[in-house]
């Protein structure tokens, strides 16, 4: 069943939606070609609706609201993950991926072994594309919300991100003692910052920047992980722990 997000443009009431956005119109009829009459599933607030087509407009789309669908989709658990620019594609993996399981937000992220070097025209033309990727894996796994995507910042920034987190959580493939379980049972979580490094790693002198801060600097174990493994690995281990995946 095709899944769709409202936006700001469209409007709910108490038994019908009616969809003003374009975009969202030309995909329901001319991308999809969904006739009058299919049921679908609409997100507003946090609240999926199981609607049904009633009428497509010169530039709008009705639906009858069939029921309100209670299901708990989101994680109780809030994790950012706070990701350092990676080479080529990669980043768009992680965002689905981390998506798919539950992240809250993703945060671009500049450190000193990053190789990528987004020139400031293309910044935003890039999260665009980063958003509607976040979008598009919000729906295929259920989303009740579309994570933002936000960025860029620079390493050096981030504790002053810290105070809005239970636990600060750093992978750092130089640390051999502090391992993520024993942490996670040392603390009343809700809110969780997940940071992942570059291809290249941290600069010693970063890690010592985030440690300073109040960072937890962690292993995930004797195996070393790409970039682009390591984060959604970290999401789903905490994930299991705290008790939202079975």
């Amino acid at each position: 069943m095709h899944r769709f997000f409202l936006s700001e443009q469209d409007t709910i009431e108490e038994k019908q939606i009616v969809i003003c956005s374009e975009a969202t119109r030309h995909h329901m009829l001319n991308v999809l070609r969904m006739p009058v009459g299919e049921q679908c599933e609409m997100i507003a607030d946090q609240r999926a609706y199981l609607s049904e087509i009633i009428s497509f407009e010169e530039e709008t789309v009705k639906l009858n609201i069939l029921s309100s669908i209670d299901r708990a989709y989101e994680s109780p658990i809030g994790i950012d993950l706070y990701q350092c620019l990676p080479k080529g594609q990669k980043m768009e993996l992680i965002i689905q991926k981390t998506v798919e399981l539950g992240i809250n937000a993703i945060h671009l992220v500049d450190a000193k072994r990053c190789v990528v070097d987004f020139k400031h025209k293309d910044v935003e033309k890039k999260l665009l594309r980063y958003r509607k990727i976040a979008e598009e894996a919000a729906k295929q796994s259920k989303r009740l919300i579309v994570p933002d995507v936000c960025g860029i910042l620079q390493l050096k920034a981030l504790q002053a991100h810290f105070q809005s987190y239970d636990l600060v959580i750093v992978l750092y493939e130089d640390e051999h003692q502090q391992t993520l379980k024993p942490l996670l049972k040392r603390h009343e979580l809700k809110k969780i910052a997940v940071i992942v490094g570059p291809e290249g790693g941290f600069d010693p002198d970063e890690i010592a920047l985030l440690k300073n801060a109040g960072a937890a600097i962690v292993t995930l174990g004797n195996r070393i992980l790409r970039t682009e493994t390591a984060g959604m690995t970290a999401v789903a281990c905490i994930q299991y722990e705290l008790g939202d995946l079975s």
